[in-house]
C-alpha cells in the first residue's frame, strides 16, 4: 500500500488541486484540527468544493489534528514543536486508533493523501499519522511526501496557462 502526504504552504488553491491531480490523488483528508485558513480556499468547505472539481475526494479528520493549545504554545516558543510532536505521538495517536485503521481502509484504493498546512512533511504531525499506519502495516507502507514546488516557490507541474515545465 503506498500514501501520500501534502502540505499546501506557498500554493494557491489552483495549483495545489491540479498539482495532487497530476500525481494521481483521489482522496484527501484533511488531519487538521480546525481546518480553517487565512489562505483563499484552504478552510474546509471551499476547500472540499475545488477538490471536488478535480474528482478528488475530501474527508476531514479532527481527532488526527494537534490540540489547539499546544499549536499556541508552540508558536510562542512556550514549548518547542519538537516536544509538541512528542507529545503528539504519546497522548494523541494511541487515542485515535480507529482513525487510523479507517485511513488504513481508505489506502487500500490508490491515491490516498493525508493533508495538512506545513510544506515539509519533517515538520508537520502528518508525518507521524503516516507512521502510524505504517508501523500497522509491519513497515510495508509506502510513504510519498508530495513537494508541489521547489524552494525557489516555483510550482513543479504544468497547469496549462502558466506554462511551467512539468515534472516527472
Amino acid at each position: 500500500m503506498k500514501i501520500f502526504t501534502v502540505g499546501y504552504e506557498g500554493c494557491d488553491i489552483d495549483e495545489f488541486t491540479e498539482g495532487l491531480k497530476e500525481k494521481g490523488v483521489t482522496h484527501v483528508v484533511d488531519v487538521r484540527k480546525n481546518p480553517l485558513s487565512r489562505k483563499r480556499g484552504f478552510s474546509k468547505k471551499k476547500l472540499a468544493e475545488e477538490l471536488a472539481k478535480k474528482d478528488i475526494a475530501y474527508t476531514h479528520m479532527p481527532g488526527l489534528g494537534v490540540p489547539t493549545l499546544w499549536r499556541k504554545q508552540a508558536k510562542t516558543h512556550l514549548i518547542t514543536r519538537e516536544k509538541m510532536f512528542r507529545d503528539y505521538v504519546k497522548k494523541v495517536l494511541p487515542k485515535q486508533q480507529e482513525e487510523i485503521l479507517q485511513l488504513l481502509k481508505l489506502g487500500k484504493k490508490k491515491g490516498l493523501t493525508l493533508l495538512c498546512y506545513e510544506a515539509d512533511a519533517s515538520d508537520c504531525h502528518r508525518r507521524y499519522v503516516a507512521e502510524e499506519m505504517d508501523r500497522h502495516q509491519k513497515g510495508k507502507l509506502k510513504i510519498e511526501n508530495l513537494v508541489l514546488k521547489d524552494q525557489e516557490g516555483i510550482f513543479l507541474f504544468n497547469i496549462g496557462k502558466r506554462g511551467r515545465a512539468s515534472s516527472a
